[in-house]
């Protein structure tokens, strides 16, 4: 089992799927139709099937773009809601109505938190189907994962293939790291059977958090809109 779980929905439910979920036209990722990137696609079912390893992802994911789903939330709704808080429950409206954005953390049972990203809209609508989609390239997502202080970029929680980017590996793509060609891929067939073994003694929780986004996030998110 992984280290995160996509449970069925975050405690604060209802308006989670209540954004838009057109992408601003002046984003340079305006024309991007949710597909998926084939390169990411192959690396990530290589991976699962234990024909390749975390380098290969990690290369294609670096040349890529990521859809990060983002949704309103009023100022009223805590950072982390009760544990026992029903899928029901209703959030406060800020007064005329206004939200802020928010990106959506998972924590797992070890206590690290995940920035929530995606590879297309068919990953994201498997895990919320309302989510509104921001694509970013990757290292922007792998910025807006530090300066929320996320352990860890989760990609595809809810499957096909769930992939975690974690340090140091998170704060090379947000340097800029490029692979090199000798570099991807690389990696013993026991060394890539450690990584499928150990991520299968993990647990984890339900996503449970639902987070304002962070400066750089919100930048970004504000410059889309513009």
């Amino acid at each position: 089992m992984s280290a995160w779980c996509a449970g069925r929905e975050p405690v604060v439910s209802r308006h989670v799927t209540s954004a838009p979920r057109d992408p601003a036209s002046s984003s340079p990722f305006g024309d991007d139709d949710g597909s998926p990137d084939p390169g990411v696609t192959d690396a990530l079912a290589a991976f699962e099937r234990g024909e390749g390893g975390s380098a290969d992802v990690l290369a294609a994911l670096a040349a890529s773009r990521l859809l990060v789903p983002v949704v309103p939330v009023p100022d009223e709704v805590p950072d982390e809601a009760p544990e026992d808080a029903g899928e029901d429950r209703t959030p406060p409206r800020t007064s005329g109505g206004h939200a802020d954005m928010a990106a959506v953390l998972t924590t797992g049972r070890d206590g690290r938190r995940g920035l929530l990203a995606f590879t297309c809209l068919d990953t994201m609508h498997r895990w919320d189907a309302g989510a509104r989609p921001s694509p970013v390239p990757t290292r922007s997502a792998a910025e807006a994962a530090l300066a929320d202080g996320a352990d860890a970029l989760v990609i595809d929680l809810a499957g096909p293939v769930m992939f975690s980017i974690d340090a140091p590996e998170l704060r090379s793509l947000a340097s800029g790291w490029r692979p090199l060609g000798t570099w991807a891929g690389a990696g013993s067939a026991e060394s890539r059977r450690a990584e499928h073994s150990d991520g299968e003694q993990r647990t984890a929780r339900p996503v449970r958090r639902v987070r304002a986004a962070g400066g750089r996030l919100r930048r970004l998110l504000r410059g889309r809109r513009r």
